[in-house]
């Protein structure tokens, strides 16, 4: 099945019931494990004129429910996709949803830090030239990020917190560094972005608008 990574919507809801599920799976098959041995036992047994115990029966209907349940239950996780009712599969599929909601958590930062580039503004009357060039790769950059199957490694930096774009936001928004760390990052960001942006940053003439 082919996933649109765009589309999918991260929910650390979902994400703790999805963990929950593959362990209820895990512990499904070890129970199914069990009764499969106990099973060949009996089955020796009645080869052997030995009855088998009732207990038996109500321990193949109990499990034959939990997996019932379970399964149900998984295929709402999945977003109502049907999955083959074999207990190894449905857990196969679940690991992938896992690593679908995951990645989209992590495509939503770099996407957040894009578009707080985007929000950037200037105090002027004229458009500031070094802005607009960082805003109008930041935008590519955007519609990139959306379409990409896999985050990349200019998204993962986004997200790591280690792209200029961060120091970028950083220099102008972070009031709590401290004079070292704002002069590292002052000069970060005149030599990825020009001195110009810089400059304009540190006098506090681009600023991120408030929510």
């Amino acid at each position: 099945m082919v996933v649109n990574m765009s589309s999918i919507t991260a929910n650390p809801a979902q994400v703790a019931e999805i963990e929950q599920l593959v362990q209820e799976g895990n512990r499904l098959q070890e129970r199914l494990s069990e009764l499969g041995g106990t099973l060949r036992q009996v089955a020796a047994q009645l080869e052997g004129g030995v009855p088998s115990s009732t207990g038996i029966a109500a321990s193949i209907i109990e499990v034959s429910k939990a997996f019932e349940t379970w399964h149900q239950r998984a295929q709402q996780a999945l977003g109502g996709q049907a999955v083959e009712a074999v207990l190894p599969k449905v857990i196969e599929s679940l690991h992938a949803q896992r690593r679908h909601l995951e990645e989209a958590a992590l495509r939503q930062q770099a996407l957040g830090v894009l578009e707080q580039i985007s929000s950037l503004t200037y105090r002027g009357s004229e458009e500031f030239l070094p802005l607009s060039t960082v805003q109008f790769d930041a935008l590519g950059m955007l519609r990139a990020v959306k379409e990409q199957p896999v985050l990349d490694d200019t998204a993962k930096a986004l997200v790591a917190g280690t792209h200029p774009f961060n120091h970028l936001l950083r220099l102008v928004s972070d009031k709590s560094m401290s004079n070292e760390e704002w002069q590292a990052t002052y000069q970060a960001v005149g030599q990825q972005f020009g001195m110009d942006l810089a400059v304009a940053v540190a006098r506090g003439f681009v600023y991120l608008p408030e929510a």
